[in-house]
């Protein structure tokens, strides 16, 4: 059968009407099919991305947890040393807390404060002064180093006193810079240092 006799007996087929509406019909069929299969993907790739974001958030919650009882071990362990009776140890944990603590912390604060008033050992005590040092704007810091340059005896730690409130131009300072400096006990190159230091908080 040729083709113009095949369209003869099979005008039905060929109705605009027809044609239209089973076009129209597969087309919806096509798209619904469509549509749907890429709402399965899109609902099963935001399904593993909570899955996975939930793992993340357990592992960096676990590692933060880690790392918090970790710095707090470092802390306890930090303090049991400052307090250790030997000299070495204490000079040992003023320098690690130079080279590892960045940012305040209270309680090592004071035990550094105490250490600069009562330690007997000198090495021990200048140690807690660069220490201190660390947080000029601390304003307990800055007071108790003012304090000890008017209490401390030994000219070693008296000479790091001194260059301590210089740098920090501690007009507070003066006074006990004063009292050095009158005093004929002081040996000549304490006194030296406080009148350059004095001279520096004047201009």
């Amino acid at each position: 059968m040729n083709l113009k006799k095949y369209i003869q007996s099979n005008k039905a087929a060929f109705r605009d009407k027809k044609m239209s509406l089973e076009a129209d019909r597969n087309f919806a069929n096509l798209l619904e099919s469509k549509f749907h299969k890429k709402k399965k993907i899109r609902s099963l790739v935001i399904k593993y991305v909570s899955i996975a974001a939930c793992f993340s958030i357990v592992f960096f919650s676990v590692l933060w947890i880690k790392k918090s009882v970790t710095v707090k071990d470092d802390t306890k362990n930090l303090i049991a040393n400052l307090e250790n009776k030997s000299p070495g140890k204490r000079l040992e944990s003023i320098y690690k807390f130079n080279d590892v603590y960045k940012k305040e912390d209270k309680i090592i604060i004071d035990k550094l404060i105490n250490i600069l008033v009562n330690d007997k050992n000198v090495n021990v005590r200048i140690a807690s002064i660069d220490a201190l040092l660390m947080f000029p704007s601390n304003e307990k810091i800055r007071q108790n180093l003012i304090a000890a340059l008017g209490r401390d005896e030994s000219p070693l730690v008296q000479i790091k006193l001194i260059k301590a409130v210089s740098l920090l131009r501690e007009n507070r300072a003066k006074e006990p810079l004063k009292k050095l400096i009158n005093n004929n006990e002081t040996f000549p190159i304490v006194k030296s240092n406080a009148t350059l230091a004095m001279v520096k908080l004047k201009n």
